[in-house]
């Protein structure tokens, strides 16, 4: 935290200095963006909040002075998903799901221009997810649904094209699981449930077995095998 105060301190001068500067404008952008970073690990939302909508207030300035810089865009839309997170973990669940909105917006037009650039088809996945997750916490169930099957289709893709990618496989786990769980608990369709819990089980028994000492994929294997007895009433 000291060192990126010292830093927002530093590109606070220079901007102040030459605010016509566009690297000066976004080098201030991204120390609010590690400071918002700072201090939600530190569990200091609020505080997080304010230096992520100071992060996307240059950057939206930024964008709309360059629209056709596609960093510019990319980091408007990733700020969109940090200041989501944080509404989120607020329980801003309307102003949340707006800012994902957002991200899932710009994020989809990047992917139709750069369809081969993987980052944003990421991307594009991980903010159909939080539409998802947002969605099935609000109890739009049907909307949920069609965000999480989005976020499957894009994150098998890239499994499927980069099969020794652990965050890929992971992701793609992850997926199905919550697929799953949603067509568990919806009633909408118990088959359809088992299936994605037998493949996210598939993918989490594999990773256990590569990465034994990784807690979280040991964590998640088990709650899935949980999930599939549900689905297997005695």
């Amino acid at each position: 935290m000291q060192f990126f105060e010292q830093y927002n301190r530093l590109k606070e001068e220079l901007y102040e200095n030459y605010p016509q500067n566009v690297g000066y404008k976004n080098g201030l952008a991204i120390s609010y963006s590690k400071l918002g970073e700072t201090h939600s690990a530190l569990g200091n939302l609020e505080k997080a909040l304010q230096f992520f909508e100071e992060d996307a207030k240059l950057t939206k300035e930024l964008y709309d002075m360059y629209p056709q810089n596609v960093d510019y865009k990319n980091n408007l839309a990733i700020s969109y998903l940090k200041l989501g997170e944080t509404h989120s973990a607020l329980g801003n669940l309307e102003k949340a799901l707006q800012f994902f909105e957002e991200r899932s917006r710009i994020g989809k037009e990047l992917y139709e221009s750069y369809p081969q650039h993987v980052g944003f088809k990421n991307g594009l996945a991980i903010s159909y997810e939080r539409l998802g997750a947002t969605h099935s916490v609000l109890g739009n169930l049907e909307k949920a649904l069609q965000f999480f099957e989005e976020d499957a289709k894009l994150t098998k893709e890239l499994y499927d094209s980069y099969p020794q990618n652990v965050d890929y496989k992971n992701g793609l786990a992850i997926s199905y699981a919550k697929l799953g769980q949603l067509y568990l608990d919806g009633k909408s369709n118990a088959e359809k449930a088992k299936s994605c819990f037998q493949e996210s089980y598939r993918l989490w028994q594999e990773l256990t077995e590569a990465y034994p000492a990784y807690a979280e994929f040991q964590r998640n294997f088990e709650k899935i095998q949980r999930d599939l007895e549900r689905c297997n009433p005695k």
